[in-house]
């Protein structure tokens, strides 16, 4: 039986179709594919194939390779990931020590960080090292925002998180305003352009905290922190408000 299996294993590998196969179920994990590149030009051409990885990328959930946090007025970065994966500060193409501005979250490969004082937030790609400056509606100057940003590309089979595409949208959100109304609006990175102002009536104008968004299908949740339990939805699609009661003591766990 031993002979048999070691015969049958080179004979498995010289099939392209199945080497696809075996490889297509390699962990996500930064190393992987380099490692196996260096096997031998048939294995590098395999995984450098546009095909494969396209296959690869839309069989696996990307990894999280770490975390940026506010700290002391300055945006910091904690890598995750152990070694070989670990990512560590200073191979991102990013420059944390010059980002002095406020993160407003994380998504899809992208960093979002608001620089109130020069009136505009900033996309950031921390692997490319592509940086969009977009300047923000002087609505959103004053007052407590929370901000969020989303890959917008729509290629067929695309998975957000490798692309490293140009194309995004980013949706600030006002709170605590003169009115009481919370205050929404889009910009769109392929038009250049901020979407009309949205607002909605909710019971307590002082009820929402520093909570990063959740984004569920097209739809990004932020959560009421003080007095009323509930949770504030606004859809991307369709460029609506929604409150939604929450589960009791959400807040207090």
């Amino acid at each position: 039986m031993i002979c048999r299996h070691s015969n049958s294993l080179p004979a498995a590998l010289e099939d392209d179709d199945m080497l696809w196969e075996i490889l297509l179920r390699l962990p996500p994990q930064p190393s992987s594919l380099p490692r196996v590149s260096a096997v031998c030009k048939r294995w590098r051409g395999l995984v450098t194939d546009s095909r494969f990885l396209r296959c690869f990328y839309a069989h696996h959930r990307p990894p999280l390779l770490g975390v940026f946090f506010n700290h002391d007025d300055k945006i910091k970065y904690t890598p995750v990931l152990p070694a070989p994966d670990r990512i560590p500060h200073g191979q991102l193409n990013l420059p944390l020590g010059d980002l002095s501005g406020r993160l407003l979250g994380c998504r899809h490969g992208l960093v979002l960080i608001l620089h109130r004082l020069r009136t505009e937030v900033l996309v950031c790609d921390p692997i490319t090292g592509n940086q969009h400056h977009v300047t923000i509606p002087p609505e959103f100057k004053c007052g407590y925002v929370h901000g969020a940003v989303v890959c917008a590309a729509r290629d067929r089979g695309h998975v957000h998180g490798d692309c490293h595409s140009i194309l995004f949208k980013v949706v600030l959100l006002l709170t605590r305003t003169t009115h009481g109304r919370p205050l929404a609006s889009v910009y769109s990175s392929e038009t250049d352009t901020w979407a009309d102002l949205i607002s909605i009536e909710v019971e307590y104008r002082d009820s929402f905290g520093s909570y990063i968004s959740t984004l569920v299908g097209n739809v990004l949740y932020w959560s009421f922190k003080y007095v009323k339990e509930g949770i504030l939805a606004f859809d991307l699609e369709r460029h609506s408000f929604d409150v939604l009661e929450g589960p009791p003591g959400m807040n207090h766990s």
